[in-house]
């Protein structure tokens, strides 16, 4: 099961935090203006991610920005009422815009057709669609943050993203990568369409300068974790 905590918000560093929410955790980046949110949560998270944010001190009319890892429904669900309780912009990779604008159909993230029939269950934590207002590619970064920068790892969805925050050299992964036992490890081969992408997106991310790894639903990696990265990709090559 998702490592998910049951007390209040996590601490990642200096300006950024994690929240709870139902089916992922919410990062909370601290920016000049306002808040920036990483993820929504499934459908039904807008009162954890308001008592979070009462938690830190804030509150949802300080969010100037929501930004998805990727479209699935356990980071994306809350989209619609965050959006509704904040008027923050929205901003997601441009691959997946049309997906949460509800311009494209909602593609299966359940990646074997045995598993298929508990679609409808995965559904229900869904949301209604909601405009993008902007469209991410690699390289941007991010609007309302200066210092947070874009980098696409496609292969858990066509629209991955990881999110980098140069100054406290934080990597957000979202699902591109889990933490379970003390161990690092590739996306869940359940739920990622391009097991083989999603690798190749891995090895990418060893030219970025990070010390911590921040997760959807895992406790973080503080301390060298860039060194823990190189060290898990070494020993899927040997």
């Amino acid at each position: 099961m998702p490592d998910i905590p049951l007390l209040g918000p996590i601490a990642i560093a200096d300006g950024v935090d994690q929240v709870r929410a139902l089916g992922a955790r919410v990062t909370v980046l601290r920016a000049r203006g306002g808040v920036v949110l990483v993820d929504a949560g499934s459908r039904g998270s807008l009162q954890a991610i308001r008592a979070g944010l009462r938690a830190l001190g804030l509150s949802l009319e300080q969010v100037r920005l929501i930004v998805l890892t990727h479209c699935h429904p356990d980071h994306a669900g809350g989209l619609a009422e965050l959006v509704a309780a904040t008027n923050a912009p929205v901003a997601l990779h441009e691959s997946e815009a049309g997906i949460v604008r509800g311009d494209e159909p909602t593609p299966s993230f359940l990646r074997r057709q045995a598993l298929q029939n508990a679609q409808p269950l995965f559904d229900m934590f869904s949301g209604p669609p909601v405009d993008v207002q902007y469209p991410l590619v690699d390289g941007d970064y991010l609007p309302k943050i200066a210092d947070v920068r874009v980098i696409h790892t496609p292969g858990h969805t066509p629209g991955s993203i990881c999110l980098l925050a140069e100054t406290q050299k934080v990597l957000i992964v979202g699902d591109a990568l889990q933490y379970r036992f003390g161990k690092l490890l590739e996306p869940s081969w359940l739920f990622t369409r391009n097991p083989e992408e999603a690798r190749a997106s891995l090895a990418k991310l060893l030219d970025e300068d990070f010390e911590t790894l921040c997760f959807s639903h895992f406790q973080p990696i503080k301390q060298n974790a860039h060194d823990a990265l190189a060290e898990m990709l070494n020993e899927k090559q040997d």
